[in-house]
């Protein structure tokens, strides 16, 4: 490929991106979508570089250096918070569209479009159909199906997904050539695929060790049947919202391996993981984390 993206993975995607910025063919409005951590963000900054950058994406000029830093002038981010993007919040983006520009573009990225209440994406709307000239939309979102159908006719959709445990750790070998084997299986199991958090587990051990720690938890869990000690489990884990996402990913790798085995409960696992999918979409609207967590130990 033409530019350095400094992800794994994604090939197909990349390649595409890439025709549309040589030919001309650039959209004013593209949807990375899939999973999270398996390097949509990073695309869409990069992405924001090559459209900036007057030196071939050099990674060094001061635009670069200024979009790296997410400072650059014209080139706004409006990073995952866990809050709603409320209709107050896409009428200051469209003032600042309208704005007249110092680059070559005008480009806007957003974390996690399905944040974005209904009042507010039907504001969007307005500006996805007619854009200023020079303008450029990078939205991101983990949940496709949780955009109204409306936004996502006016985008160009390039979806992204997680890749094979082993084409993952083939990858971190190369990366990491001192590492042991042992740590690059854990890595790349653990991570679900996801590029991204495969490299976050590589570069901290201290995570990496937390992860196994979850697991083990969780195999536990499991095996615990009776219900008030599974409740007591999951009130320590409500305490801390990065722990419940580690606990939700691992308990979603776990359940999908024994699908995978054949254990003697598909439908039962398969009814739990869309549980799991669910809580996810609960605590991203900010639903109290414990009650989430308690209605999900209802399902197992």
């Amino acid at each position: 490929m033409k530019y350095n993206w400094s992800i794994i993975g994604h090939e197909k995607q990349l390649k595409q991106i890439e025709a549309d910025v040589s030919s001309g063919n650039l959209a004013h409005a593209y949807l990375l979508a899939g999973p999270n951590s398996v390097g949509k963000h990073t695309v869409s900054r990069k992405l924001a570089g090559i459209l900036q950058c007057e030196n071939n994406f050099c990674h060094k000029c001061k635009t670069c250096i200024q979009i790296q830093q997410g400072n650059h002038i014209d080139t706004v981010e409006l990073r995952d918070n866990k809050e709603s993007i409320k209709l107050g919040d896409v009428k200051k983006l469209v003032e600042r569209a309208m704005m007249t520009g110092q680059s070559r573009y005008k480009i806007f990225l957003i974390q996690s479009v399905e944040r974005m209440t209904v009042e507010a994406t039907n504001s969007f709307l307005k500006i996805l159909e007619e854009p200023p000239a020079g303008t450029v939309f990078i939205l991101t979102t983990n949940n496709i199906r949780g955009l109204l159908p409306t936004l996502v006719s006016r985008v160009r959709v390039i979806k992204f997904s997680s890749v094979s445990a082993t084409y993952l750790a083939d990858k971190l070998k190369e990366l990491y050539p001192d590492r042991s084997d042992a740590t690059i299986r854990q890595a790349s199991l653990l991570s679900l695929g996801k590029t991204g958090k495969a490299i976050h587990l590589m570069e901290n051990p201290d995570s990496l060790a937390n992860y196994l720690k979850v697991y083990n938890d969780v195999q536990n869990f499991l095996r615990i049947k009776n219900r008030v000690d599974r409740f007591s489990y999951v009130e320590d884990i409500a305490a801390d919202q990065r722990q419940v996402d580690v606990f939700l990913n691992i308990l979603t790798h776990v359940l999908r391996s024994k699908v995978l085995e054949g254990d003697g409960n598909t439908e039962k696992h398969v009814k739990t993981l869309s549980k799991i999918e669910e809580a996810g979409m609960f605590l991203k609207k900010n639903i109290n984390v414990r009650l989430v967590l308690e209605n999900l130990m209802l399902s197992l």
